[in-house]
């Protein structure tokens, strides 16, 4: 997974990119190599940071948001949201392999097969 740091009002330090690139790979095993983190620090107040990450994958956008005192915990917070919008996400393409085609989704398939 690639990486990319933007810093609006503080600046990115080596440590926060390397502590970032080490949480990001517990991501890397639901994305293909290529896919792009968007990951923004903004300063907003004295001691408040905000931390926006974006995963565009495939069709689906991933968004987490985390407003925090330490930049390292606001990390781990957003990890923690990503994984679970792709556990639901897995959860229900998988509720939907399950369950097959509904009923009246086949019927107008058939119809439209038909007409032709």
């Amino acid at each position: 997974m690639k990486l990319d740091l933007t810093g609006l009002r503080i600046e990115v330090t080596d440590a926060f990119r390397d502590f970032t690139e080490k949480k990001i790979q517990k991501l890397s095993k639901f994305f293909e190599p290529n896919t792009i983190c968007h990951v923004t620090f903004t300063e907003r107040s004295k001691g408040k940071q905000r931390i926006d990450m974006r995963i565009e994958y495939k069709s689906r956008t991933y968004l987490a948001e985390e407003n925090c005192e330490d930049i390292y915990y606001g990390l781990e917070a957003l990890i923690s949201k990503i994984e679970g919008q792709i556990r639901k996400d897995k959860s229900l393409a998988e509720k939907r392999r399950k369950e097959g085609i509904p009923e009246d989704v086949e019927e107008n398939i058939e119809n439209v097969l038909d007409e032709e």
